[in-house]
């Protein structure tokens, strides 16, 4: 799976950190990458970022909602196929 939370900032930029999915505890957890870490990356964090105009981009929208327990139609979670640009940290929606 493939998966980054893209975080506008002010300037004008967008920050992209990899989330990766782990399995354990009897389900998958998210887990955001950082240089030195991975964190966990929970539903609350989520909302959090999105409202501040972050959202997701993953090749496996289900999985990431189903990790964060979320509904499959989830405002934020973006799949990969609908956009252009990816690999790069400015990301585009198809029109």
């Amino acid at each position: 799976m493939e998966a980054r939370i893209i975080i506008p900032t002010e300037a004008g930029e967008r920050l992209t950190y990899e989330l990766r999915l782990h399995h354990g505890s009897g389900r998958d957890e998210l887990k955001i990458v950082f240089n030195t870490s991975e964190e966990p990356f929970e539903r609350w964090l989520f909302y959090l970022l999105r409202d501040v105009g972050a959202h997701i981009v993953t090749n496996e929208p289900a999985r990431v909602c189903s990790a964060l327990g979320l509904p499959a139609s989830e405002a934020g979670i973006i799949p990969q196929d609908t956009i252009s640009g990816v690999g790069s940290a400015k990301l585009f929606v198809k029109t």
